[in-house]
């Protein structure tokens, strides 16, 4: 699963108990879109207890590449990498856990 988020976004911080408790039984790679310095997310991560793993986007090429024009945007994989799944907007745990559970 890659999850595209912000530390800026609102609905992005309701998600983020979902991503953690999903990246606890699931491959998660989530990443900050125009969230500032490594330091600035490591901080924000550290005041939420997040421990999934994140990569800095800091200009958004990533999300350019993905064609993420809203936040949060979740893409999820089956194991030999074929798109299974996009939602845009809030997903609960369930719904992320049902959607893994149907990629395997």
């Amino acid at each position: 699963m890659i999850h595209f988020w912000a530390t800026w976004c609102p609905t992005c911080k309701l998600e983020a108990s979902n991503i953690e408790a999903v990246s606890k039984a699931y491959d998660v790679l989530t990443i900050a879109v125009n969230s500032g310095s490594d330091a600035k997310i490591k901080s924000y991560m550290k005041e939420r207890d997040l421990t999934f793993r994140v990569i800095n986007d800091v200009d958004g090429k990533w999300a350019k590449q993905f064609h993420v024009e809203a936040y949060p945007t979740t893409f999820v994989y089956d194991a030999s990498g074929e798109l299974k799944f996009t939602e845009v907007g809030y997903t609960s745990t369930a719904g992320l856990l049902a959607r893994l559970k149907m990629s395997e």
